[in-house]
């Protein structure tokens, strides 16, 4: 393997050498089969025409034996590469659109599938995944198409329910977080308690809702990674203390 792995690098980067040893490869085959038919009783001129026959063309037999080296699709890329520099080089200003396009478009297409990977490919990085469903409310009598569902329908839902294991709430929203330096508004979910194990999420620090505090008087916040390295400068004594949302 390793013999044939340095036999292809040589025909690739060597191909002059390469290309002698096999003009003169066939010529010593081609001139062996015409002694054999000057041997056999031929003439010179007809055993050379006899041996042209046989062999079906110089030409024809080099370009197998360069297909059978199997470097014939990286040469052609190669003479393709030299020869679209070639017309670049003789035309810059088409040459600097070409390229600016062809970065627009790696870029573009590179941002595209980082998206995709992380929302359709990779798998979530929670508890049973691939189980997890989203259940929206439909009235189309009253004009509603995947709306959220109320507080009371759920709690219908989560106790009358068989086909789910459990059932979790969520809000999209956002709020002004104040006391910490100048105000900011922050995006985040209001969820329900058994948010955490739901996902069977275990915090670095600290620990996720319990489910005896739905009624808790004040409320409790889970802080993701970035913004507690981002606001707490990554402070492991963050656990407990207060924030203003909202006022």
């Amino acid at each position: 393997m390793i013999n044939d792995l340095l036999y292809r690098l040589r025909a690739l980067f060597g191909r002059t050498s390469v290309e002698s040893e096999l003009d003169a490869e066939l010529r010593a085959h081609f001139d062996r089969q015409v002694n054999k038919h000057v041997e056999s009783g031929l003439s010179p001129e007809e055993a050379r025409r006899r041996a042209r026959l046989e062999f079906g063309g110089i030409d024809q037999v080099k370009e197998e034996c360069r297909d059978a080296r199997g470097v014939s699709f990286i040469e052609t890329t190669l003479q393709d590469l030299r020869y679209g520099l070639r017309m670049l080089r003789k035309s810059p200003g088409f040459a600097a659109i070409a390229i600016l396009t062809l970065g627009l478009g790696i870029g573009a297409n590179t941002a595209i599938f980082s998206v995709v990977n992380a929302v359709l490919l990779q798998r979530l990085p929670i508890r049973s995944a691939d189980r997890l469903v989203v259940i929206w409310v439909t009235n189309l009598a009253r004009g509603w198409s995947r709306v959220g569902p109320t507080g009371l329908d759920y709690l219908d839902w989560k106790e009358q329910s068989s086909s789910f294991e459990d059932l979790f709430l969520f809000e999209h929203g956002s709020g002004t977080v104040t006391g910490l330096g100048e105000p900011e508004q922050v995006a985040g979910l209001r969820v329900t308690t058994n948010f955490g194990d739901f996902f069977g999420i275990k915090p670095v620090l600290g620990r996720t809702f319990r489910l005896d505090e739905a009624g808790a008087r004040h409320n409790l916040i889970i802080l993701s990674n970035g913004y507690w390295q981002r606001r707490f400068g990554s402070d492991p004594n963050v656990v407990g203390r207060g924030l203003t949302l909202n006022g």
